[in-house]
């Protein structure tokens, strides 16, 4: 069996899942704790299959490769990762509804 490839995220991945979190918090403290633990594990889960989310077209030539894992739980939140040759790199993590073309040129 190969070893898991490591997670390197992004420091505006970071961000967006804490602004998420804290956004949902104002509805409901359970949902955004639910939120936080579904994003972990599907960003975990892109260890085991990296192959598993779809395509996502980009113009950015540093963006080439990149894939989109909805959160498990919450699918209008958007994990954008790219496996790369040593590690899996998520590159943000956005809400539906955002302009996420733009938002991934803001790296």
């Amino acid at each position: 069996m190969s070893s898991l490839k490591p997670i390197f995220r992004r420091p505006k991945a970071a961000e967006d899942v804490e602004q998420h979190a804290m956004y949902i918090a104002d509805g409901s403290i359970d949902a955004a704790l639910r939120f936080l633990e579904r994003t972990e594990q599907t960003i975990k889960g892109l260890a085991l299959f990296p192959a598993s989310g779809a395509p996502f077209p980009s113009r950015v030539p540093e963006l080439e490769g990149l894939r989109t894992k909805l959160v498990k739980d919450f699918p209008s939140h958007v994990v954008f990762y790219i496996e790369r040759e040593e590690t899996i790199e998520v590159i943000r993590v956005l809400r539906g509804g955002q302009e996420m073309s733009i938002e991934l040129e803001k790296n």
